[in-house]
């Protein structure tokens, strides 16, 4: 009973604010959409698995989170096998991404990222607990192991952009582990190249639409749908009334909302289903068209702050199986936070991959909920109880 009351008061509820705040945001976004392919009544819906996802976050953090390095490899496991069993269930909207179970459907990529979290950590944490760590690059193999299974699978489905995602926790996750200089350089560089290699196509549009055609997409180096993807965020204009539609209008109704937007639920695009897929990857322009620069604004600022406040969780844990599996959500977050806003403002290509928190979903809300249970359960175990 006291270790309960502690954690009651010691919960930190900034976080707890902030999760509650994006629910919020969520669910006036989705009540904004009205489109008829999308669920009747999804806002009330998205509320509900918010509430349960809230409790189900509570609980997560309540449970000490170094039980679930006994266990990794259950969760592991089962996890892999759903993502096999995933391919028995008819394919929705051309992917093998959901089991329909009659009364509802859930998606077990979305729990995938956590298991990859969770093991990786474990897998981590066994190396710096050793007598003599090792974290030369060539004994890291086990931590590379764990991700080809679930991302092959998640690609295979085809989900392109949830494999994205755990390449993201993977690379932040080591990037932690290896604790040298020369690696950390090497991501600088890899970085730094990365971004010449965005920016350059950027500014030769043509040049780089021609060799998506003639090299890439012939070469099967890309699948066609993603090489027109790339091409439309290239170059804006590209095939408006195909490939380049959905970003195009996720941009107009952005720019419609203005400064302070149009009115929650009033967003004349959402209104009149302007915007395809608009409370699932592309949320991010309802919430743009409804509250403006200064409610889009104030979205990010939430995201940041919950980075924020997971960074200091991290930094405070006791032990590194906590540190990594903070770590490894914060690289979920973030790459999903940039990805979802950055392919409604052409700031990357359009992937499959929804907004945390917002993005209308309930696998992916819970998910999201949990993970942020575990880093609670990381703050509230940051030293022991005592006991008179």
């Amino acid at each position: 009973m006291e270790g309960l009351q502690r954690y009651l008061r010691e919960m930190d509820y900034a976080i707890v604010a902030l999760v509650g705040i994006l629910l919020a945001y969520s669910c006036v976004a989705i009540a904004g959409v009205h489109n008829p392919l999308m669920p009747s009544h999804a806002w009330l819906k998205q509320l509900v698995v918010g509430i349960l996802g809230l409790v189900v976050m509570f609980l997560t953090a309540f449970y000490d989170y170094r039980l679930l390095r006994r266990i990794h490899w259950w969760v592991y496991g089962v996890t892999t096998v759903l993502l096999i069993v995933v391919f028995a269930f008819p394919a929705v909207n051309y992917a093998h991404s959901w089991i329909n179970l009659k009364v509802t459907t859930f998606q077990p990529s979305e729990f995938a990222k956590l298991a990859l979290i969770i093991s990786t950590a474990a897998l981590m944490a066994n190396v710096d607990e050793s007598e003599l760590p090792d974290y030369r690059l060539r004994t890291s193999w086990p931590f590379w192991a764990v991700l080809i299974p679930p991302f092959v699978l998640t690609l295979k489905e085809p989900a392109l952009g949830q494999a994205l995602v755990m390449v993201s926790i993977s690379l932040i996750m080591f990037t932690t582990f290896t604790k040298r200089t020369w690696f950390v350089v090497s991501c600088v560089v890899v970085l730094m190249f990365g971004i010449v290699l965005v920016t350059v196509p950027m500014f030769y549009a043509q040049e780089a639409a021609t060799f998506v055609h003639k090299v890439l997409i012939p070469h099967h180096l890309l699948k066609g749908y993603q090489g027109e993807r790339i091409l439309a965020w290239l170059d804006p204009s590209y095939n408006l009334s195909s490939s380049g539609f959905n970003v195009h209008q996720a941009q107009m109704a952005i720019g419609s909302g203005q400064m302070f937007g149009e009115g929650a639920l009033n967003g004349l695009l959402s209104l009149h289903s302007g915007v395809p897929n608009e409370w699932t990857d592309y949320i991010f322009s309802s919430v743009g068209e409804q509250f403006g620069f200064v409610g889009s604004a104030g979205l990010i600022l939430c995201f940041l702050a919950l980075i924020y406040r997971l960074t200091r969780i991290a930094r405070s844990a006791t032990d590194t199986f906590g540190l990594y599996m903070v770590v490894g959500i914060l690289g979920m977050f973030s790459f999903q936070v940039f990805e979802n806003v950055g392919m409604d403002m052409y700031l990357s290509p359009s992937t499959g991959i929804t907004l945390p928190f917002i993005s209308y979903g309930g696998s992916s809300l819970l998910a999201n909920f949990i993970a942020v249970g575990i880093a609670l359960s990381v703050s509230l175990r940051y030293k022991p109880l005592r006991f008179n």
